[in-house]
């Protein structure tokens, strides 16, 4: 037997073994990953339900509900700053997906 052989049959059989434990880390990791999709979509519902509540608080308060002027102005200062923030992340998105763009491979 030559020595390249031998090393041909050594790689094999090493990556026979170590096949079976891959597999099962892609079967866990699929399974337990949050996708960035996902995380973004949550961020976009998270700064709508914000953006509602703070109109609602506004409302009420409009109407001469009992709702504190401190809450009107604390939820609408939230909804105000998770759509920065939101519109920020967009921003970078966008520019970074434009340098990807403009890469030559």
């Amino acid at each position: 037997m030559r020595i390249e052989d031998n090393f041909a049959l050594n790689e094999v059989m090493f990556n026979n073994k170590f096949k079976d434990i891959n597999k099962d880390k892609n079967v866990e990791e699929k399974s337990d990953s949050i996708g960035f999709g996902d995380v973004l979509k949550k961020c976009v519902e998270d700064t709508n339900n914000k953006m509602l509540e703070s109109n609602a608080s506004t409302t009420s308060f409009i109407k001469g509900e009992d709702v504190s002027i401190d809450d009107v102005m604390i939820k609408g200062e939230e909804a105000s700053l998770n759509l920065q923030f939101l519109t920020q992340t967009r921003d970078k998105l966008l520019e970074g997906y434009n340098t990807l763009s403009r890469m030559q491979l």
